[in-house]
């Protein structure tokens, strides 16, 4: 699912909007060597870059070349993994943005360009008054606490700035695997619950919800650039059915399609209909076992019944229903990762996902192992691959995962004759 960096397209419309030149670089579909010869070309006194951890070494190597190329250049890292680690950054960078950097960043960038700063002189800037902000660098000790924007604020930002980004190529790789043209947005930010393997280091536990008005002028916006669905990125979009069902009502007719994330609880037939007639298109819900035992281990609060309703629920409204799964998670047996294929082949579902549980820094999962074992490659997704100590034999895991997908493959294609006939 390749879409533009939301996040740049953030910043890059709060910095436009106080009058700091800004360019975004987006390397989706870039080299190295094509990064290195713009910015050489745009010469930047800031450059930030985003980082997480399956980016972490692409992450690395721009900022060595940044440091070779631009010495003069003030680097600045931010997103999940130097928000949970920026002491590890500041080896790297002079300055970590933590958090939601969406008012603090822009101001700091904003009195930088004002007093003529530079990398050595920073500390003559107010570094106590930037939120999220973390320096180790040059003698500074900075290491202030990062904020959640509160509703009212997120109503005074910008829509994101989308100009930067190649929407041809990105439309054409989506046309190419669904023949329809997608790309991301967010709504609401913030969830509520504790499941154990989540890593939540941006926009925390506060559920806050952006204003409809804002969000259709975005969608407006996304319309223009001639997409014709949206993935709505966010991790409780359908928490709230009173917003989810107002948002349906003003997206009837619009002619987009939209995806998005749900939980298995707290859904009803009258609201799954709705969310059909507004041009949802597809759910993704993260069932993660078919052993309640696990569930629990994971600190998921719902049930396997909840899954297995939430499947029925969708695909009764003409909705696709797609699942993710964990297998092998710390403390379960192999009797229970059975039960979890058994489900994922029994369920109605249109795509399954099985990973292995990532300790992903900031989860209390992390906690708990103590970290990923520094010998193994933990920069790698969707890989059968523990990155800690198992129990459970990866060669197993591995052939019964090819099993199942191919199981569930021949599953599908088996309803779909039966449909065209």
């Amino acid at each position: 699912m390749l879409f533009p960096p939301l996040g740049a397209a953030t910043l890059a419309g709060e910095l436009r909007e106080l009058g700091v030149e800004t360019k975004v670089f987006d390397c989706t579909f870039g080299t190295f060597a094509r990064l290195r010869k713009d910015l050489s070309a745009y010469q930047p006194q800031i450059v930030g870059i985003y980082s997480m951890v399956s980016l972490t070494r692409n992450t690395l190597r721009i900022a060595e070349m940044v440091r070779t190329t631009l010495p003069d250049s003030l680097l600045v890292a931010g997103g999940p993994l130097p928000t949970v680690f920026p002491a590890r950054y500041t080896q790297h960078f002079d300055a970590v943005f933590r958090g939601e950097a969406d008012v603090s960043f822009p101001r700091f960038c904003l009195d930088f360009f004002a007093q003529m700063a530079t990398p050595a002189r920073m500390g003559e800037l107010p570094l106590d008054t930037y939120a999220g902000l973390f320096i180790q660098h040059n003698g500074l000790r900075v290491d202030n606490l990062t904020v959640h924007h509160r509703e009212s604020e997120l109503g005074r930002f910008p829509l994101p700035d989308r100009s930067d980004f190649d929407h041809a190529a990105y439309q054409k790789a989506w046309r190419q695997k669904t023949g329809s043209t997608a790309t991301s947005m967010i709504a609401t930010l913030g969830c509520p619950y504790g499941c154990e393997f989540c890593s939540k280091p941006i926009f925390g536990n506060v559920v806050r919800r952006r204003a409809l008005d804002a969000v259709f002028a975005e969608i407006e916006q996304i319309h223009s650039l001639g997409y014709d669905s949206l993935w709505i990125a966010d991790d409780t979009f359908t928490l709230s059915l009173p917003y989810l069902e107002e948002f349906c009502r003003r997206m009837a007719g619009l002619q987009m399609s939209w995806s998005c994330l749900s939980r298995a609880d707290g859904v009803r037939p009258e609201t799954l209909r709705l969310m059909k007639q507004a041009g949802c298109r597809r759910v993704y819900l993260g069932l993660e076992s078919g052993s309640q035992t696990t569930l629990q281990l994971m600190n998921k609060q719902v049930t396997v019944e909840d899954g297995i309703r939430a499947a029925h629920l969708y695909r009764e409204a003409g909705i696709e229903v797609a699942a993710f799964f964990i297998v092998g998670y710390p403390g379960e047996t192999a009797a229970s990762i059975e039960a979890t294929f058994k489900l994922a082949l029994t369920l109605p579902l249109d795509e399954i996902s099985f990973n292995v549980p990532v300790p992903l820094p900031g989860s209390d999962l992390f906690d708990r192992l103590g970290g990923p074992d520094e010998g193994k490659d933990w920069t790698k997704e969707n890989e059968v691959t523990f990155i800690y100590p198992s129990e459970i034999d990866e060669r197993w895991l591995r052939r019964r995962v090819d099993e199942t997908m191919r199981a569930f493959a021949q599953k599908r294609q088996t309803i779909q004759k039966a449909q065209t006939k």
